[in-house]
């Protein structure tokens, strides 16, 4: 079944809650909101772009696949407490065990799929970070249509003029658009950091133990936030918890981010003399391939002399020489040549992909 087959049956699932006009209306306020968050991570990814399917698949599984087993997971579960625990029970255990579990583990899976089957396409804490973002962002685009939907149906259901709707209208979009954007990617970067650092440990012992790790602390994390909607008693607990928790690992989460991702350039800038001296890049694509900004006009002036295709296979290039660079650094640093062959291979295979593109176009213009 295709992601986007599961996708529409989450979204019937989500007009059984808020009907035809509330997801009608949720869709868009939720790409809304989704949108800067899809393109902050690929701000972060621009040094070593990932494929672009790839990345598209973490967003759909995110989408379609976490979300519709999340949603119908909790279902099930919720029944089986609630019927032999009692619903008093349930109403708490819900929140604080069956949601962060559930969600976190059916999200983490595609981070799993990439730590099993496409582990040496991890170059650093960031791909896991990037990825992981990916995946928490398509799974927040369809939870807010269900919570957009929902605001917004019971508004139009109340009085224009009451007082409470307007205060509850407000309150629920102030917290799902400023508050929470970031939330499920941020669980899920937390679990994406555990499965880098595991993609780089030779043991299944360390990998597995690592990749647990990230997970538990997504769950706890995720719990502790749910905790707060709960404590009914104190409602300004949710922006205790937030300011106390969330703000903070955010934050590090950035900052951690940011300092990969200069490291990240450093590592390319140092590795590419050398490697132009090994024959691994042209001597004169070391200065564009160690600046953005000139990659961006690499690209651009192949496009206008050489058609779409050609730019693509230019890009295709740079990511994987940077990936290279990463990879060169890394072994010079510690010793480790894992993967670094394979990356030589998938470097120059870029590059000849780039030149035949080049060539097949200029060909067809003589």
């Amino acid at each position: 079944m295709s992601a986007g087959a599961v996708w529409l049956l989450s979204v019937l699932w989500v007009v059984t809650q808020v009907g035809v006009d509330g997801v009608a209306t949720g869709v868009p306020l939720s790409a809304l909101v989704t949108l800067p968050v899809v393109g902050a991570f690929l701000w972060l990814d621009r040094w070593e772009p990932e494929r672009p399917c790839r990345l598209v698949s973490a967003f759909a599984w995110g989408a379609s696949f976490a979300a519709f087993c999340s949603i119908w997971s909790q279902q099930g579960l919720q029944a089986v407490v609630d019927t032999t625990m009692g619903t008093d029970f349930g109403a708490w255990f819900r929140p604080l065990v069956i949601t962060p579990v559930t969600e976190e583990i059916f999200k983490g899976l595609f981070l799993v799929w990439l730590l099993t089957y496409r582990r040496r396409q991890i170059t650093g804490l960031l791909d896991g970070v990037v990825y992981a973002g990916l995946v928490g962002a398509g799974f927040s685009f369809t939870e807010n249509v269900l919570y957009f939907g929902r605001i917004i149906t019971t508004f139009a259901a109340s009085d224009a003029s009451d007082v409470n709707a307007i205060a509850v209208l407000g309150a629920g979009f102030f917290l799902r658009v400023v508050m929470v954007p970031f939330f499920h990617p941020l669980m899920v970067a937390v679990f994406g950091l555990g499965i880098a650092a595991a993609a780089n440990k030779h043991g299944r012992g360390a990998r597995v133990g690592l990749a647990l790790a990230g997970l538990l602390v997504a769950i706890v994390l995720h719990g502790a936030w749910d905790w707060a909607g709960l404590a009914g008693s104190d409602p300004l607990l949710i922006y205790k918890i937030y300011g106390a928790v969330m703000v903070p690992v955010f934050l590090t989460m950035l900052v951690l981010a940011l300092v990969v991702r200069k490291r990240e350039a450093k590592m390319i800038a140092a590795a590419l003399p050398v490697l132009a001296r090994d024959g691994h890049v042209a001597p004169e694509e070391v200065a564009p391939l160690a600046n953005l900004v000139e990659r961006r006009r690499w690209r651009r002036a192949v496009r206008r002399r050489s058609g779409r295709a050609a730019a693509r296979a230019t890009g295709r290039y740079q990511a994987e020489a940077s990936a290279l660079g990463i990879r060169a650094a890394r072994s010079w640093s510690t010793g480790d040549r894992e993967g670094l062959d394979e990356q030589m291979r998938a470097t120059a295979a870029a590059r000849a992909d780039m030149l035949e593109a080049l060539t097949t176009r200029s060909a067809g213009r003589t």
